[in-house]
């Protein structure tokens, strides 16, 4: 046959795959070692035989636990042929051990292909290349050589000669490339990967000549191409001929011109002998090997043409070198020679290994866990977070998918811990990671990456059990993204018991758009509703007429959709349009400013003036002189966190009974463009409520508060401050940088990073919804409006599908309207639905936003 390199063999095998052949084997590789490579040197020469292949390639180092498992993936894989290679390097120690861990691999294997109904193909493992005595090895009976020996001889002892059963050997395929060009040393540390790429393109061609013998794909006739050997040798193929006869193997010629069988006949006489058919015409050579395969009666696919002329090749045929005594050893390279092996008839030979070699009754799968000795440690990342790095980076089976890299995990604002493995075959060292945070009650996981060497030990059981020690009762939830590879993990999560022994907290897997579990519901210990809102507006601008004097990205500014903003004229303040939608506020609810206790002012942007308090200005402003007065500077979530504010002061002073909430924003449009800055059109504005205790309209219910500080540089300006002040007659005016200018700096040009930052925003705006819910007593599905910031329309779209409800359920015309008027947004946009009647009374009001820190904030308002 035709001989490839390894590359153009893998180039073959796509080649086939893009093919679409039906499979006609579904074959599963289960060794103790990275596999996958031998895959395409297997299905090639099986594709070619027609046998075409479909593969499983099973967990790593997981052969026992995968035989003894009939739910898990091997088994649901339903294979044809089980394919098993073991290597003694992953049994530990050299011992006398190694004889009954190799045949109880084999032993678990057979029984588990007699259950699946699947041929067994059983790989017996090579000599270990490493000895410890060295060269002395040879002269120990004790030596590497000579336990590794007897190992193999005890699982051929039990393997040989049962039904169903195929055994090859990979001390075979190294003979045969060469000790020196088997092993890949480099790709075993990195990869688990023991051999090169030569070593499994020869031990897939033996697989697959084991597996066509065992199907009837091998080869049935040989026939000679008497055009090419007329002149050859007789003595170098006439053994090779009387071995090809005796086994069976059927003869024939094949040649264009008569003369030539004539002069075979005379000093080739054998040949006449063993030759069972010909086929003597000058047509293609395809054609007469095609003939002379339907005269013996084989399929033409099981025919092969033996030739010297390389241009001479249709379909099956070997090609023989210049070198007639090289020719017996190219025969049997290709196959001809191959055979199934015999069946045992009588009693099974007694094996030749010691006493303890001896095979032991079939174990349970967790009685195999339990003989491994596993101990696994858990303990603080801190000081290793560079090989934790290198872990998660290359886990692939077992990871929750979320992509932490090296500075995510450097920044991770929970707990970073290493999972460290070792067992009666060694110490695997650091093999696992997991990170966890701990908020409100709830312990998120969303880093777990164990490495695939450690996988079916119960580690992952035992990384669990101290999760949830470290959750100290509080629920845990597991957030998880499905790759192509992480099965081996989502199989895991899936099968998670809803609690553990002991333990009070429920456990949870969700995806990051799955909403976090319900907590007890928790209700406001002080009760408070809202009585009156008022609002301090400019009069609007039209956005397409002002756009061009704040930008030159137009098309940017459409796609938006904002159809007006509002802009304050020169010389009206932050605390001017406080003040008034205070005031108005005060009058709708006919309540005097002397009788207010609380004055609560959220501001996204400055007030006009440095080392000054708005909120204390503000409340002198309206004459509301006994009440308290507190800022709070929360970017655009200010407004939304303020409910928490009033709710903690109620609850601590009995005595307040009234308050005045303000949001207000005032552009500093020196710092701040309205249209270039970020995602939103700017606007100026205030929006107030007057909240009363024991008020029974639009009742508080609660208000949740994720904060994430790794992203608190994100929206800074870097001068102006104390650690960079403003320095008279400076030449550049200093100014906050555009969103991509941000994003840019602040993740390093990481396009991926930027990417799972803006997911990121979307689902823990989604979360802190899920989150207020919980803590309610309600779920997403009772909330009849979402009033969040005034973001673009196309961001509220995106809400709008995270949250599972209609756009027009949201606040968008709102937004669209008004454009971002910071802390205000959700007060002016309920006062709109109040006033079109678009609210009825029991209907759930969620107020969101999100805000640089970062903050993700959700208020639950009943009306």
């Amino acid at each position: 046959m035709i001989t490839l390199t390894p590359y153009q063999q893998r180039s073959a095998w796509k080649q086939a795959v893009r093919a679409g052949t039906a499979a006609v084997l579904r074959i599963s590789l289960l060794a103790s070692y990275t596999v996958d490579q031998l895959v395409p040197y297997l299905g090639l020469p099986l594709h070619q035989a027609g046998l075409p292949a479909r593969f499983h390639v099973g967990p790593f180092d997981q052969i026992v636990r995968q035989c003894l498992d009939d739910d898990g993936e091997t088994a649901a894989a339903a294979p044809d042929v089980l394919v098993t290679a073991p290597r003694f390097e992953e049994l530990g120690p050299a011992g006398p051990r190694w004889a009954r861990d190799l045949t109880d691999i084999a032993d678990t294997a057979l029984a588990a292909a007699g259950r699946w109904q699947a041929t067994l193909v059983f790989v017996l493992p090579a000599l270990p290349d490493e000895r410890d005595l060295g060269v002395g090895d040879a002269a120990s009976l004790a030596g590497t050589a000579v336990l590794a020996t007897r190992a193999r001889e005890a699982a051929r002892a039990l393997l040989a000669g049962q039904p169903g059963v195929l055994l090859a050997d990979a001390e075979d395929a190294i003979r045969d490339v060469g000790a020196a060009r088997a092993h890949h040393p480099a790709m075993f540390q990195l990869a688990k990967v023991p051999y090169t790429e030569e070593l499994f393109a020869r031990l897939g061609g033996h697989l697959a000549r084991l597996l066509a013998s065992r199907y009837g794909a091998g080869v049935r006739a040989v026939v000679l191409d008497g055009d090419s050997l007329s002149d050859a040798p007789a003595a170098a193929l006439r053994g090779p001929l009387r071995a090809l006869h005796r086994s069976g193997t059927r003869i024939g010629l094949c040649a264009t011109d008569p003369a030539v069988w004539t002069g075979l006949a005379t000093h080739w006489p054998e040949l006449v002998v063993h030759a069972g058919a010909t086929a003597i015409n000058p047509g293609p050579a395809a054609t007469r090997l095609a003939e002379v395969a339907t005269a013996l009666d084989v399929p033409a696919g099981s025919a092969v043409l033996v030739t010297t002329d390389p241009d001479l090749l249709p379909g099956r045929a070997v090609l023989l070198g210049p070198q007639p005594e090289t020719w017996p050893a190219t025969l049997a390279a290709a196959g001809l020679f191959d055979r199934p092996p015999p069946l045992t008839t009588g009693p099974p030979p007694t094996a030749t290994a010691p006493a303890e070699a001896a095979p032991a009754p079939q174990v349970s799968l967790d009685d195999f866990v339990a003989s491994l000795d596993v101990v696994v440690d858990v303990h603080p990342a801190a000081g290793r977070l560079d090989k934790v790095t290198e872990v998660v980076a290359r886990a692939k089976d077992f990871t929750l998918g979320n992509d932490q890299d090296a500075a995510a995990i450097a920044a991770y604002d929970g707990d970073v811990l290493a999972v460290s493995v070792r067992d009666r075959f060694g110490d695997y060292g650091l093999s696992g990671a997991v990170g966890l945070r701990r908020v409100d009650g709830v312990c998120t996981v969303d880093l777990f990456s164990l490495s695939c060497p450690v996988l079916g030990r119960q580690v992952e059981d035992a990384v669990l059990a101290e999760i949830v020690a470290r959750a100290d009762g509080a629920d845990v939830v597991f957030r998880y993204r499905e790759t192509e590879h992480n099965g081996a993990a989502l199989t895991f999560l899936r099968a998670l018991p809803e609690t553990t022994s002991g333990q009070a907290g429920k456990l949870h897997a969700l995806t990051w758009s799955e909403a976090a579990p319900a907590r007890a519901p928790q209700r406001a210990g002080v009760p408070f509703g809202i009585v009156a809102i008022g609002q301090a507006l400019p009069e609007p601008s039209q956005v397409a007429e002002l756009a061009p004097t704040y930008t030159e990205e137009l098309d940017r500014i459409r796609g938006w959709g904002y159809r007006t903003f509002h802009r304050a004229p020169d010389g009206v303040g932050l605390t001017d349009l406080a003040a008034d939608a205070g005031r108005q506020a005060l009058a709708e609810a006919g309540v005097a400013a002397e009788d207010v206790d609380l004055v609560v002012l959220a501001i996204a942007d400055l007030a006009e003036y440095l080392y000054w308090d708005p909120a204390a200005a503000t409340q002198a402003r309206l004459g509301a002189h006994r009440a308290e007065a507190v800022l709070v500077n929360q970017a655009c979530g200010g407004g939304v966190a303020a409910f928490d504010l009033v709710a903690g002061r109620f609850a601590l002073h009995p005595g307040y009974r009234t308050a005045l909430l303000i949001g207000a924003n005032r552009v500093a449009e020196p710092y701040w463009n309205r249209m270039a800055m970020n995602t939103s059109i700017y606007s100026d504005g205030a929006a107030a409520a007057v909240l009363r205790r024991d008020h029974g309209g639009y009742r508080w219910l609660v208000t949740e508060t994720i904060t994430d500080g790794t992203y608190a540089d994100f929206m800074r300006m870097d001068v102006g401050g104390a650690a960079a002040p403003f320095l008279a007659g400076q030449p550049d005016q200093p100014h906050v940088r555009n969103p991509q200018d941000r994003l840019d700096a602040f993740f390093n040009g990481d396009v991926r990073a930027m990417y799972r930052f803006v997911s990121m925003i979307r689902a823990r705006s989604r979360e802190v919804v899920d989150r207020a819910c919980a803590t309610a007593g309600i779920t997403r599905q009772d909330i009849s409006r979402v009033i969040h910031f005034n973001d673009n329309g196309r961001q509220l779209a995106d809400l709008a599908k995270d949250l599972d409800i209609a756009l027009h359920h949201t606040n968008v015309e709102a937004a669209l309207d008004h454009g971002h008027i910071g802390c205000a947004d959700q007060l002016v946009t309920l006062r709109r639905l109040q006033a079109a009647g678009e609210l009825n009374p029991g209907d759930v009001v969620a107020l969101t936003s999100t805000s640089s820190g970062m903050h993700w904030i959700c208020t639950l308002l009943q009306v």
